[in-house]
């Protein structure tokens, strides 16, 4: 038996995220026994290394479309929409009560120190699906933005906690 399943099987109460956002990854996760994933801009990087035969014509597609948007802006997209095809495959495992079926996605990292762009592109990412779970790191800005988030409804994973200090400012 694959080692995997065999941990969700023989471990019920362990749940395992898929560090990945790349369809096939997730699949291959998700037939044992995932219960979510997670992306960033620097595993969208991989996925795109390994990947970019099935992403070329959507991206030069969208640079075509959007000629005025910057390459960060169009990394964006293409990070958003590698968040959006993961929520569509955990959607049948999502339930919020335990936090299941969710895939997360993190804010830009250059708003680091910046409490209301964190909160503004939280708010943003958490209505591309209702699975979506918002990652922003646990800088100062970024707990203050937490409060703020949870307000509005976004589910929130911190970040780039390194500290016993940085977790219970968050919690």
């Amino acid at each position: 038996m694959d080692k995997l399943l065999e941990m969700t099987q023989k471990f019920p109460m362990t749940q395992y995220w898929n560090d990945s956002c790349s369809i096939s990854e997730l699949t291959y996760a998700i037939e044992r026994g995932a219960v979510g994933a997670t992306t960033n801009p620097v595993i969208v990087k991989g996925v795109l290394d390994k990947e970019l035969d099935s992403y070329r014509d959507y991206i030069a597609q969208l640079v075509k479309e959007n000629p005025t948007k910057s390459e960060d802006e169009i990394a964006w997209i293409v990070i958003e929409k590698m968040a959006i095809d993961g929520a569509k495959l955990l959607e049948p495992l999502f339930d919020p009560k335990t936090g299941t079926g969710r895939i997360s996605i993190q804010t830009n990292t250059k708003y680091f120190n910046n409490a209301d762009k964190l909160t503004e592109q939280a708010v943003y990412f958490s209505t591309l699906a209702p699975n979506m779970q918002v990652k922003a790191p646990a800088t100062s800005a970024g707990i203050k933005a937490f409060e703020e988030m949870t307000y509005r409804g976004v589910s929130i994973n911190a970040t780039v906690s390194f500290s016993a200090t940085q977790a219970i400012a968050v919690g």
